[in-house]
This record gives structure tokens, C-alpha cells and sequence, in this order.
């Protein structure tokens, strides 16, 4: 019997589409996914279909095939025609919101994004902030809507990366509902979240194609975790938050857990 992985990981943050210098179609996706032993991707439009074209991204996630599920996103701008692609978005399988502050170019307290939150949070969707470009995209601003939005999840996309993670730990620990993905961070920095907040805080997630598997996995494999803050991690977390059935393991790739060394080109020391 060919061997598989307990638990199934979950991808909690991928790309897909275009943005220079980047780019990834779904078979590309799946192809990364079994070499790396991922079982299921949460994945987000990128580029134009992630600032001005939202309805064509997320018919990009939302066709993706059983072991991809979307994270929708919409340009707060748009105001009532977002509104109607979140519903439209919901109906068609939709797991969670994703926002882009930086890239689409509002801060998360404005008033632009109030609807579009509560929207999401009425849909009890957790909502995915991308983190850790200035001003926009802050840490703490994030923190702030969080902590005024009590009834939602907030999952901080990127964890701050590069140096707003270190704020994370202080501000998750007053705000219960903030949540944070692995796609970007290194080993060291996830442990001193983990350490600080514990697992049920954390999700894996790959990062691709901004980042790889490799690099994601073997950075979480030098950690020393438990078996059970593992698979928190790795699974728990994500099926509790976005409501997943859980997926069916896939078989045992080489890079399972330990990947090759890391790179410059794939992300950046881990």
C-alpha cells in the first residue's frame, strides 16, 4: 500500500494567474501540490484579477477543480458591484474573503472597506489580509479592525513578512480573533509566534508561486512541535476556520516535511 501523509496538509494561501514576474495556472498548481505531498490549496487571484478584474480571478479559484477552493476578493472601491460578486461568489463555492490593501488601495479601518467586511463576516467567512508592506497593509492596522469586528476571523496573509512579523505575537495576544499563514515567514520567526501565541494560531501555507513548497516545508520541519501542534497546523486550523471538509490524504512525496535547502531565488533564507 503506497504510504500517506496523517494528517493531509492544507495549503492555506496560494496565487494563481499572472503578476510579473510571476505567474501560475491551476495544472502548474496541482503538479507543485503531489510533488509536495499537499493534499488541498486555498487560493486567491493575483495581478489585475486581483485589483480590477475580481470577477475573472475569482472564476479563476472558484473552477479550480475539487482539491482547489477559492479565496474570493473584491476592490473595495467598487462598492455595490462588489457587494453583488461576494454573493455571487458565495453561491458558487466560496470559502473566505482576501484583501489586498496595498494593491488595492485603501487602509483596513477606512470606511471604503466597512461593507465588504461585514459582508464577509455575515457569510462567516474568515477574511485573509495581505500583511507587511507600509502603511497600508499594517500589522496593527489589521489589528485594529480585528479587534473592532469581534464576530470575524482574521487571518493575517504573509504574517507581516519581512519586518512586521515581530508585531504579531503583542497583537494576537490582545486580540483573539487574529490568525496568521506561514507562506512567507521563516522557521525562526514561526517558532517565536508559535511559542508565544500556540498552534491553534498558525496555518501552513505554501506561499506559491511567490515562494515554494520546499522552502515552506522544510522551515517547518526544523521546528520542534508536538504531534498534535503539527497537525493543528498543518490541518486543524485551516478545516476549523474556512469550514473545510476535511480532504483525503495524498500519497508520500520525497519533499514531505523536509525539503531541500532553501535558496535566495525561492523565497530567501529559512
Amino acid at each position: 500500500m503506497t504510504p500517506t501523509l496523517d494528517p493531509p496538509i492544507i495549503d492555506a494561501h496560494v496565487l494563481l494567474g499572472r503578476e510579473h514576474p510571476h505567474a501560475l495556472e491551476t495544472s502548474e498548481l496541482i503538479r507543485r501540490m503531489d510533488a509536495a505531498g499537499i493534499a488541498l490549496a486555498l487560493a486567491r487571484p493575483m495581478g489585475a484579477e486581483l485589483v480590477v478584474d475580481n470577477r475573472a480571478g475569482n472564476r479563476r479559484v472558484l473552477s479550480a477543480g475539487p482539491r482547489v477552493r477559492g479565496l474570493v476578493t473584491v476592490n473595495p472601491w467598487f462598492g455595490s458591484a462588489a457587494l453583488d460578486e461576494l454573493r455571487r461568489s458565495r453561491d458558487e463555492g466560496a470559502v473566505g474573503l482576501f484583501l489586498h490593501p496595498a494593491r488595492q488601495g485603501f487602509s483596513p479601518f477606512e470606511p471604503v472597506a466597512a461593507p465588504v467586511l461585514e459582508l464577509a463576516a455575515s457569510f462567516r467567512w474568515p477574511i485573509v489580509i495581505h500583511t507587511g508592506t507600509y502603511i497600508y497593509a499594517d500589522v496593527l492596522a489589521v489589528g485594529e479592525v480585528a479587534r473592532r469586528m469581534p464576530q470575524a476571523n482574521f487571518i493575517l496573509g504573509w504574517a507581516g513578512f519581512t519586518d512586521m512579523w515581530f508585531e504579531l505575537p503583542g497583537v494576537a495576544a490582545e486580540v483573539p480573533n487574529i490568525y496568521f499563514d506561514t507562506s512567507m515567514i521563516w522557521s525562526t520567526a514561526i517558532s517565536a509566534i508559535v511559542e508565544s501565541l500556540g498552534p491553534t494560531r498558525a496555518l501552513f501555507a505554501g506561499g506559491e508561486p511567490r515562494n515554494r513548497y520546499a522552502v515552506n516545508l522544510r522551515s517547518l520541519g526544523r521546528l520542534d512541535l508536538a504531534p498534535a501542534a503539527r497537525r493543528a497546523i498543518l490541518h486543524d486550523n485551516a478545516v476549523r476556520l474556512f469550514n473545510l471538509t476535511p480532504p483525503k490524504s495524498v500519497p508520500v512525496p520525497p519533499l514531505a516535511l523536509f525539503g531541500p535547502p532553501a535558496d535566495a531565488s525561492t523565497g530567501g533564507k529559512r
